[in-house]
């Protein structure tokens, strides 16, 4: 059997090697247009911000690792169509220009993500700079180690916009952050967390331009020096543009089946319409499971698995089903370390979901502890079923991992009910008797035990 895989990043990088180490006799050839692959993107702000020293770091593969495990890798090769009759993908050598068929007994298209550029006149201009790979990363970090540049805007206010904004603070920059929307990192957080960051973010010196969209670049001699918004202007000498992403499935009209954003749909398998053709990452559907449905979610934790299930799936024919996805995700910005999972109290309002909430607010150990810090939790449930399909966490101590137990306990169904008696370890240095966890629900059972 031989098997193609389009894309060699996260979710590619992991279908590839374990499709080798499944089936080491198994004919592989992966096709990437960019000159390295497996970059962990979500460390562009790291290394921008001085935390990683060597860049070589974010890198958890190369071609010659794939190459050493018996995978024929084809690095800035882009592929061009696909003959699902034939089952041939037309290919271009970018260095050579050279097209040519190569066949297939079985597809995986990892093509990931590419960022939005709207037209919106002057977003050509030098000096506006979209983040996606190593390459886009290089250009950021040399504009924050700039001393000439000292005025920086950061259009998007989601994860990547809020991590440089931190970043290009941390270098000394006068930083501004635009959004549409009223408050930072809306998709994932409810404004009781997101405002705590915000409010940092102020103390800092950041410039919080929000509820504002950006009409126009303005540049003198091709280099940007303004941004225009419906609200003001805004001087700059460089600006990150970061706004969300698009599938990169465009090729795949005819051939497989689309959402109407452009995510390839998949069964429980990861394969698509075509029972040959295989997808995964973040150009994909996969079950989420808080809200019952297939939907997008480009998260590099979601393409890993993804890449796994159809590289199994691919030898055993089809035997591990998807347990379904909840897109926990991570955060820490400005002292603040925050994670969420599910849906927040927002997008279940947009969804239409009826659902119930609690924040609650307690130390995170005993006060007779030398040092404790405040944590910030918020459980999101569905009214009826009353099953766990959200929540958030916030402290300046690390509690993100909470979110580990609450992504279980969204996959497999846990209500809000059964949550107090979740067996919650306790040691002084680490938690209280009554972990605030544990806390929150009782107080959702009508049991304030040392509520102060």
């Amino acid at each position: 059997m031989k098997t193609i895989v389009i894309g060699t990043n996260h979710a590619g990088t992991t279908a590839v090697r374990t499709l080798k180490r499944l089936n080491p006799d198994m004919e592989i050839t992966t096709y990437d247009r960019n000159d390295n692959i497996s970059f962990l993107g979500c460390g562009i702000a790291l290394w921008v911000k001085g935390e990683v020293k060597d860049p070589n770091g974010l890198f958890y593969a190369s071609p010659e690792i794939l190459t050493n495990e018996g995978i024929n890798v084809k690095m800035e090769h882009e592929w061009v169509s696909i003959d699902s009759d034939k089952k041939t993908v037309k290919v271009k050598d970018l260095k050579t220009g050279e097209t040519f068929d190569d066949n297939y007994d079985k597809l995986i298209i990892a093509t990931g993500t590419w960022p939005l550029t709207p037209p919106i006149p002057g977003i050509d201009l030098e000096g506006v700079q979209i983040c996606k790979n190593y390459h886009h990363a290089q250009a950021i970090k040399a504009a924050n180690n700039d001393k000439n540049i000292k005025k920086v805007a950061v259009v998007g206010a989601g994860y990547i916009g809020v991590e440089l904004v931190d970043a290009f603070k941390e270098a000394g920059k006068e930083v501004c952050l635009i959004d549409v929307a009223d408050r930072i990192m809306p998709l994932y957080y409810d404004q009781e967390f997101s405002s705590l960051v915000e409010n940092e973010m102020t103390k800092n010196g950041v410039k919080l331009a929000l509820g504002q969209g950006v009409t126009k670049f303005e540049g003198v001699d091709g280099k940007v020096t303004k941004v225009i918004t419906d609200k003001e202007e805004i001087d700059v000498d460089y600006v990150v543009f970061s706004v969300g992403v698009k599938p990169q499935t465009q090729q795949l009209e005819g051939v497989i089946d689309l959402d109407e954003r452009g995510a390839i749909k998949v069964n429980e398998f990861m394969q698509t319409t075509n029972p040959d053709i295989y997808a995964v990452g973040d150009c994909a559907q996969v079950y989420n499971v808080s809200l019952k449905k297939d939907t997008q979610i480009a998260l590099a934790t979601t393409a890993v698995r993804t890449g796994i299930m159809a590289a199994y799936n691919i030898v055993k024919n089809n035997e591990l089903t998807s347990p379904g996805f909840t897109g926990a995700n991570g955060i820490e910005v400005f002292g603040w370390k925050m994670a969420a999972v599910g849906v927040s109290k927002a997008a279940a309002d947009r969804f239409g979901i009826e659902v119930e909430e609690k924040t609650f607010k307690d130390s995170d150990r005993p006060e007779f502890m030398s040092t404790y810090k405040d944590v910030w939790i918020k459980i999101i449930w569905e009214k009826d079923s009353r099953r766990i399909i959200g929540a958030q966490v916030a402290s300046e101590n690390n509690h993100t991992e909470v979110m580990y137990m609450f992504a279980l306990a969204v996959q497999k169904g846990l209500t809000i009910d059964e949550l107090p008696l979740v067996d919650i370890f306790f040691l002084p240095h680490f938690n209280k008797p009554y972990n605030f966890i544990t806390l929150a629900s009782l107080e959702v059972l009508g049991l304030n035990y040392f509520k102060k």
